[in-house]
């Protein structure tokens, strides 16, 4: 298709990309503002809302300046963190159990 297309039909089809975006990024967006309202939902009463550029998963991100390098079981012991709120949050405790939220 790029060997056909002109520069004109480039330069066309960049600019209705801006318009209307249909790539990755834009269903990223859509998938973290979905998280974001569903954490904000089940927050505990007067703690700060979550921002949506922490819902956005990252992948292969450099990290940011200052900010050692996470290691396997680091990422995994997160992994591992987010799995246990989300349980606690959306599970059904048992009798006489106390509700954890994050």
């Amino acid at each position: 298709m790029l060997r056909g297309m002109t520069i004109r039909q480039l330069q066309e089809w960049r600019a209705y990309a801006d318009l209307e975006p249909f790539d990755e990024e834009r269903d990223d967006l859509r998938a973290a503002s979905i998280v974001q309202a569903i954490y904000n939902v089940h927050r505990r009463k007067n703690s700060p809302q979550i921002p949506l550029k922490d819902c956005v998963l990252r992948f292969g991100e450099a990290p940011q300046p200052g900010q050692a390098q996470r290691t396997p079981a680091q990422a995994v012991e997160q992994i591992k963190a987010v799995m246990r709120d989300l349980m606690a949050t959306h599970n059904k405790p048992e009798r006489g159990e106390r509700v954890r939220r994050p």
